[in-house]
């Protein structure tokens, strides 16, 4: 389901080492330490124009990324239709503190509930499974 360039995205999250001059459009919202990670997501065949779509569409963008749930945020028009994994790629670049949901959504889609939420401590089970 996932290729494996992309899991490693993922997991090294790419920063481009000598980063373009980030447009001034982007810089009255985006922190600066942003723009590399961004530069390096590009290295994804889904996120190689995410540079020039953010600046043609930089009020939206700036609209999403101001967003205090973006994991759920609907996304500018030009990545509006990207997959959840992907969503979880662009907020590892660029909103990390909202990666933890988007994780848990995507588990949640992905391998279903069991695989999220823990069953409530039962003390008679485990009393019964105890011996001396």
């Amino acid at each position: 389901m996932i290729s494996p360039a992309e899991v490693e995205a993922l997991i090294k999250k790419e920063v481009a080492v000598e980063p373009p001059a980030m447009p001034d459009n982007l810089a009255k919202f985006l922190l600066e330490t942003t723009w590399p990670s961004v530069i390096g997501l590009q290295s994804v065949k889904v996120f190689e124009n995410l540079s020039s779509s953010m600046e043609s569409e930089a009020l939206q963008w700036k609209k999403w990324y101001g967003d205090e749930k973006a994991e759920t945020a609907e996304l500018p028009k030009s990545f509006k239709d990207i997959s959840l994994f992907h969503r979880i790629l662009l907020l590892r670049a660029l909103r990390p503190d909202r990666l933890q949901g988007a994780l848990t959504e995507y588990v949640t889609v992905s391998l279903g509930g069991d695989f999220v939420n823990q069953p409530s401590f039962d003390m008679e089970n485990v009393y019964s499974e105890m011996s001396s």
